[in-house]
């Protein structure tokens, strides 16, 4: 058996073909496709390059899979000369940069404005805590549990400070959270793991700077460089403020590319770890 095989593993070469195959074929349909904006047949490689503002021969490497660290403006100039949709934009940098685009540079973006009033309506019949959360772990809506378990900081707190890595750098939650140190190394491990995913995002680069900006153990962690996938489920310790320790569980789903649902399961009679 050779390596990667019976187990679904593409071996390098293979995926390095499929990705330029695939990139090859995303432009090419898009250049197809500006037939219907006037031009009369296909728009030619060089219609593609003096829209973007690039070299016929620069252009024409990247449609062959074979251009050198293409810059972030050059795939973006591409991608907007051949009106693509914000799937094939995200599609062109995967393949071309192999990682993802920059997200909009004002938060939630098209999936909040269009779902934002049901997402709204759904969390609020939630009985426990419950938020829709962005790709940067900001908090778009919570409902009235969130708030009570949060102390009213997620009503409270000013909507750019509103993000749930940064909460649990709060001085105040070490009281109430046994394994806060834990639950901060995570937390910085998942947003390293996104952030290099991300490098082209500004909003992941003022995260990042806001994290550190909270303190030691936050440069300290990040200086380590672990490096995390988004944790979906996991049980944490909590204080209860009658005294003892309860378990609640934290539980995300991915709702669209950029939206999440987030769940906060708590222990019967324990509506808030506040005295």
């Amino acid at each position: 058996m050779t390596p990667g095989e019976g187990y679904g593993v593409t071996l390098p070469e293979e995926a390095s073909w499929r990705r330029s195959a695939e990139l090859r074929a995303l432009l090419r349909m898009c250049r197809a496709r500006k037939t219907a904006h006037g031009h009369s047949g296909s728009l030619r490689q060089e219609d593609v390059a003096a829209l973007a503002g690039i070299s016929v021969r620069r252009y024409a490497a990247l449609e062959r899979g074979m251009a050198a660290r293409p810059s972030l403006a050059m795939i973006e100039a591409v991608a907007e000369a051949l009106s693509m949709t914000g799937a094939e934009r995200s599609a062109l940098h995967v393949l071309a940069r192999r990682q993802d685009p920059p997200m909009p540079a004002v938060p939630p973006g098209d999936d909040w404005a269009r779902e934002g009033a049901h997402l709204r309506a759904a969390i609020a019949g939630f009985s426990g805590p419950a938020a829709i959360l962005d790709e940067a772990w900001d908090i778009l809506a919570g409902n009235a549990a969130l708030a009570e378990w949060t102390g009213g900081w997620s009503e409270q707190a000013p909507a750019d400070e509103r993000n749930m890595i940064l909460l649990v750098f709060r001085p105040e939650w070490a009281a109430v959270l046994p394994d806060i140190h834990d639950l901060r190394r995570a937390a910085v491990a998942t947003v390293r793991y996104q952030y290099v995913r991300s490098l082209g995002s500004d909003r992941f680069t003022g995260l990042v700077t806001r994290l550190l900006e909270t303190g030691p153990e936050a440069r300290e962690l990040w200086d380590r460089y672990v490096v995390e996938f988004r944790h979906r489920v996991y049980t944490f310790r909590v204080r209860h403020p009658g005294g003892g320790i309860a378990e609640a569980t934290y539980l995300t789903s991915q709702l669209t590319p950029r939206l999440g649902l987030m769940l906060i399961t708590i222990p019967a009679g324990m509506a808030s770890p506040w005295p």
